[in-house]
């Protein structure tokens, strides 16, 4: 059985940062704390999944990737690796604690069996003030052989004293066309790739999911149908009852999308690939009725719903809040 070749599985923008960093920690070379960092959707967890699993594999040395056939490997890929954690909150959108963060700093003063033993920290910028203080001496005094990977899309939530003591990567977001073009390898279909890549909001591994995926697809399809009812300016009840059937977190940035298209067929006359996802005749209405000034204001309203999409709100109070805002004058 052939290995699996990690970093041939990368897209092409991950191809250059992951053979520089396997490079550096086959040679000793990579510091304690490692903060990755990129916009959502870019390929953070893939390019540590890949990085770690290289280090550990018992076989690839040099840029090699890791073989996928080794003990090692077959243990990562299995979630049971002895010498690695992954520090993640207890559910999405909630905050890392302390006491996660202690468990971590435990798991590295163990003495393991090999010369690395990391823990991979999801997203990073969920750290609250006391776990990211508990994590300030173990990059400070580091055990032999320790390695926190800190993945975040918003580093600047993270302390400065935190950031300080990272090497910091960042991982920019592919041109469009470069996007699409690896998105391509997965749908023969260009249409569905550029409706999937408009739907992600440019974020290619999420796009990935929506072409590949048809939960993901169907919730693309729950929320375009929920755009379109705000668009057509139905009734508070009935736009409330069709937003309720869609998730906060997939459908809130999609608003956000949404405004700044019609604000831009406004400026422009023209849609954007987001805004193309709609008939034209009802998002040129939906910008005209509604006139720069009222956009800009249900644009405001967008930033305080995402601010708000974690928190534990009653779902129909807040679709009707939504509903509201799109039919006030």
């Amino acid at each position: 059985m052939e290995g699996t070749d990690t970093r041939e599985a990368l897209p092409p923008w991950l191809q250059a940062p992951w053979s520089g960093l396997v490079r550096r920690g086959r040679d000793g070379r990579l510091p304690t704390g490692l903060l990755i960092h990129g916009a959502t959707g870019v390929g953070k967890a893939l390019l540590t999944t890949a990085l770690v699993q290289a280090l550990l594999c018992q076989r690839a040395s040099g840029e090699e990737a890791a073989c996928g056939e080794c003990n090692a490997c077959r243990s990562f890929s299995t979630g049971v690796h002895p010498e690695v954690m992954a520090l993640e909150p207890e559910e999405a959108g909630k905050e890392i604690l302390i006491a996660a963060a202690r468990e971590a700093i435990d798991f590295l003063s163990l003495s393991g069996s090999g010369d690395l033993r990391s823990v991979i920290i999801r997203p990073a910028d969920a750290l609250n003030a006391n776990a990211a203080n508990a994590l300030l001496k173990t990059l400070e005094e580091p055990p032999t052989g320790a390695m926190l990977i800190l993945e975040a899309a918003q580093p600047a939530r993270l302390p400065a004293t935190i950031r300080s003591r990272c090497q910091t990567i960042e991982i920019a977001n592919p041109a469009p066309a470069d996007a699409t073009a690896w998105l391509r390898g997965f749908s023969d279909n260009p249409a569905a790739v550029d409706e999937a890549y408009a739907a992600s909001l440019g974020r290619p591994l999420a796009a990935r999911e929506i072409l590949t995926d048809p939960e993901r697809m169907g919730r693309w399809e729950q929320d375009r149908e929920a755009l379109t009812a705000l668009l057509r300016g139905a009734s508070v009840h009935a736009m409330a009852a069709t937003l309720q059937r869609s998730l906060p977190e997939s459908l809130i940035p999609r608003i956000q999308a949404l405004l700044v298209s019609a604000q831009r067929m406004a400026v422009n006359g023209e849609p954007d690939a987001f805004g193309r996802q709609f008939p034209r005749a009802l998002l040129e209405g939906f910008a005209r009725r509604a006139g720069a000034r009222r956009l800009a204001e249900l644009s405001a309203r967008a930033l305080v719903w995402q601010r708000q999409a974690s928190r534990q709100l009653n779902p129909q109070l807040r679709m009707e809040d939504i509903a509201l805002n799109f039919q006030a004058k």
